[in-house]
């Protein structure tokens, strides 16, 4: 017989996974009949870290080296926890790709968490081309994530960052050009 501790762990690992790949398995979810998502109380939970402070961290890039968000300081910073095995994380790097190498001399910069193995996370890189700096984790990148608001643990999961260190936006899901042209306007 399972020890209670042990019953409740294993609920909340498959709670966790059901989450993941709910977000992961549709960007755009369906809406019910009264106009909200069925999901529309994480989203509310994401929002309420808009207006803190940024929160500093240290995570491995992928030639193994710690880094700390601090290092961006001053610039205007796109925050991605994703996953290689994310269909609508893979489709927004494009977009961030493109973004990035038409504003990283005007102060911005997209900073993405692999929440992922390495030797994957470093495969998808080379074979995008993604310049952008890329952090990896797995459980501390999700710590990180819930951290920055993302209660559920979301696939894709997006933080606007302005230059004052201040989370002017969150985002749960695709990305779409329309979000983050309005997000340059507003902020860069």
């Amino acid at each position: 017989m399972k020890h209670p501790t042990q019953a409740l762990a294993g609920v909340a690992l498959a709670t966790t996974g059901a989450f993941l790949l709910a977000a992961c398995g549709d960007p755009e979810p369906e809406m019910d009949a009264g106009g909200g998502s069925a999901d529309a109380a994480p989203e509310v939970v994401a929002e309420a870290a808009s207006g803190n402070r940024r929160i500093d961290f240290a995570l491995p890039d992928l030639a193994g080296d710690e880094r700390q968000l601090s290092e961006w300081d001053g610039n205007l910073i796109v925050l991605n926890f994703w996953a290689t095995w994310c269909p609508p994380c893979k489709k927004e790097m494009p977009l961030f790709q493109d973004t990035y190498e038409a504003n990283r001399d005007d102060g911005f910069t997209i900073v993405a968490v692999a929440v992922d193995e390495q030797t994957a996370t470093q495969h998808f890189v080379d074979d995008f081309g993604i310049e952008f700096p890329v952090l990896i984790g797995q459980d501390e990148a999700m710590a990180v994530g819930r951290e920055y608001g993302n209660r559920i643990g979301a696939l894709p999961y997006t933080v606007l960052i302005d230059r004052d260190g201040t989370i002017v936006d969150t985002h749960r899901g695709e990305v779409e050009p329309e979000d983050l042209d309005a997000w340059l306007k507003a902020h860069l």
